[in-house]
């Protein structure tokens, strides 16, 4: 049997049905759907749907009637007990001395504390040695990092900055933190690493590495892919990061999307769970780059939702405390614990913010996103309802008019077109709004002074029973 990546169990899917039955269409679906594939196919599918007979194990259930609607299939927040859950408040990109990051460990720890932050990944990078800033020139030698000491760790340099007590930090349960142990990738396209130890070093193989690539013990050329593969191994998570970066950085290349959509296909959401949403900023002529990475995150949805999820992260990539993007991520969770973290961005079970600021640590105040009180999915009435606050308005988005790209990926800042704003409110009727295909997410916006604050959720998958 295939496996599902998130599904309710029979017994609630049948439980929720507005009439005692539920669709064996829409169970099948997802029962007999094949990896990545768009559409069902499967000839015992075809079987299932005409006799009205879903085997799921040795649970036979056979329907009264057809059914024919749309019903939301994948709710990344159906566990959440909104009465109950904290939101806890996480930074998933963050850099200090150990790699290109102008700090100590120390200080960035209670910056981020201080900041209302009670989850923290560190995520040097695997290919610089510590103090690059010293040796470029941007931090004073005396301000540099001694860590890590003798003897060095087994993959120095790629290690990671773990645990924080080796490198002059606290240890996370002392300052009330969830501390994970996480790396940037480098070589290739970035990717961050989570709840593993993994980093890549070989000798570098021209004046241009990591950027022009490296090679092995054997002289075997690593991609990403083996990356992802090696991460899997190890038992670690990843996520791809700042997929619209851009082309005018000399380390940089931008990937057009039939990559992306093969790695995804390529690797599983046990372990390739997302992409980096909001590590983006306003280029020189104000026009948004985000629109690179949200255009992208759409494109994705429309090609794999609801069967292979692919979840949206807010990161803020801090390198210098009193220059930070103001992007950050919330947890929703009953457990302040590591093991809960990881769930929840196995899951999606978390939002994400960005507004158009840039932060001061050490003197900003930070900013009051538009806030998700709770969250309601009702397949009955055919709605989904966001209860919030500190907002203007909610847009709820599905997939793009269109794949095909408008403009040239490499140079331009809107290559795709953007997902649809299909509707307004805090509440939609998804049978009965018009443009929706097979997801929908929610974004809350307020704008104020100029300055624009969001509040992303994640994707919605739904699944027409025609």
């Amino acid at each position: 049997m295939t496996k599902v990546w998130k599904l309710q169990d029979t017994e609630e899917l049948l439980a929720n049905s507005s009439n005692g039955s539920f669709s064996c269409i829409t169970i099948q679906t997802f029962i007999m759907m094949p990896l990545n594939a768009s559409s069902p196919s499967q000839p015992l599918f075809i079987m299932a749907a005409f006799l009205g007979v879903v085997i799921c194990g040795t649970i036979f259930y056979q329907t009264n009637q057809p059914v024919s609607e749309t019903r939301i299939v994948l709710n990344p927040y159906s566990s959440v007990d909104w009465s109950s859950s904290g939101h806890y408040k996480a930074a998933l990109h963050v850099h200090t001395l150990q790699s290109d990051g102008y700090h100590m460990l120390e200080d960035v720890v209670h910056a981020y504390r201080d900041a209302g932050f009670t989850i923290l990944a560190i995520t040097d990078h695997d290919w610089n040695y510590p103090n690059a800033r010293v040796g470029w020139g941007h931090v004073p030698e005396e301000e540099a990092s001694p860590y890590p000491k003798e003897p060095k760790p087994e993959n120095f340099p790629a290690n990671t900055t773990w645990p924080w007590t080796d490198y002059g930090g606290p240890a996370p349960e002392a300052v009330d933190m969830v501390g994970i142990e996480a790396a940037e990738l480098t070589f290739r396209h970035h990717i961050n690493s989570y709840f593993t130890d993994y980093g890549v070093w070989y000798e570098r193989t021209g004046s241009e590495a990591p950027y022009g690539g490296i090679v092995n013990e054997e002289n075997v050329e690593i991609w990403e892919d083996d990356q992802l593969f090696d991460i899997r191994e190890s038992g670690g998570i990843a996520i791809l990061d700042h997929p619209g970066l851009s082309q005018s950085h000399g380390f940089w290349d931008r990937k057009p999307l039939y990559w992306y959509i093969e790695r995804f296909n390529t690797h599983s959401p046990d372990y390739l769970i997302g992409m980096e949403v909001t590590n983006t900023d306003r280029t020189a002529d104000l026009q948004l780059r985000e629109n690179y990475d949200e255009g992208l995150w759409d494109q994705l949805l429309a090609h794999f939702m609801p069967e292979r999820p692919v979840w949206g992260f807010g990161t803020d990539d801090m390198h210098r405390l009193d220059d930070v993007r103001d992007s950050h991520t919330v947890f929703l969770l009953d457990e302040h614990t590591e093991e809960a973290v990881r769930d929840a961005m196995k899951t999606g079970q978390f939002y994400f913010t960005k507004s158009t600021l840039r932060l001061n640590f050490f003197d900003d105040k930070m900013s009051l996103f538009p806030s998700i009180e709770s969250i309601f999915v009702d397949n009955d009435a055919g709605s989904i309802s966001i209860e919030a606050g500190n907002y203007d308005t909610i847009h709820w988005i599905s997939a793009p008019e269109s794949a095909d790209p408008i403009n040239d990926y490499k140079t331009s800042d809107q290559p795709w077109p953007l997902g649809t704003i299909v509707h307004e409110g805090e509440t939609i009727h998804y049978r009965d709004v018009q443009g929706i295909n097979n997801y929908l997410r929610a974004e809350i916006i307020r704008e104020e002074e100029g300055e624009l604050y969001r509040t992303f959720t994640n994707p919605f998958g739904l699944i027409n029973t025609d």
